[in-house]
């Protein structure tokens, strides 16, 4: 009964809010928060929703990450999961800020060299929404081809997902697109984020 109230408020909490028609013909511009305190924002992230990605694929519940600021400045990423064979696998790397007038703008590397980390051809990691005592938050990227809500617990309250969903749609995003993250302790089965919603 549990499962299936956590899975319902996230469709109906983020169903409430109108979405564009679709991601690729909405002419609202992505925006990243005014800025993110780097410090608070540190610690562990169970993702509630993502846009499927292929280094994702996989993984079948229990999506989370772990950020720890670092002395250099940079973040520490480990994102873990959970296999279909049960066992959790894990991925370390590393983000920076794009841009030093801005701590909402970072980029992701999983690359390691001999030197570092190669930010060649980083990830794009913006948070396009947050809370603000720091509950959840939202990350996403100017083309909308990758997009996650994050939140501290794998149950979010009904005012905190409507909060993630007004991030999306405020930023152009097309609900259709994402998938409910199956998680112990929260939503049973990943499913679309828009199911059952008009």
């Amino acid at each position: 009964m549990r499962f299936t109230a956590v899975a319902a408020t996230l469709t109906l909490g983020l169903g409430m809010v109108p979405a564009p028609a679709s991601a690729e013909e909405s002419t609202t511009e992505v925006r990243p928060v005014r800025s993110v305190d780097l410090e608070r924002y540190d610690g562990r992230w169970v993702q509630v929703a993502a846009i499927p990605q292929p280094f994702q694929a996989q993984c079948v519940r229990n999506d989370s990450a772990v950020y720890t600021v670092l002395p250099d400045g940079q973040v520490k990423v480990v994102n873990s999961c959970t296999r279909a064979d049960g066992v959790t696998t894990s991925l370390e790397g590393r983000a920076r800020q794009a841009d030093p007038a801005s701590t909402s703008k970072l980029e992701v590397s999983f690359v390691r060299t001999a030197d570092g980390w190669s930010f060649d051809e980083p990830g794009t990691y913006w948070v396009i929404g947050l809370d603000r005592d720091y509950r959840w938050a939202v990350v996403g990227a100017p083309d909308r081809r990758s997009g996650f809500v994050l939140a501290r617990t794998p149950v979010p309250s009904r005012k905190d997902v409507l909060g993630m969903a007004q991030a999306l749609v405020r930023n152009g995003y097309d609900l259709c697109d994402f998938r409910i993250t199956a998680q112990d302790g929260g939503a049973p089965d990943s499913a679309p984020l828009c199911a059952g919603q008009p």
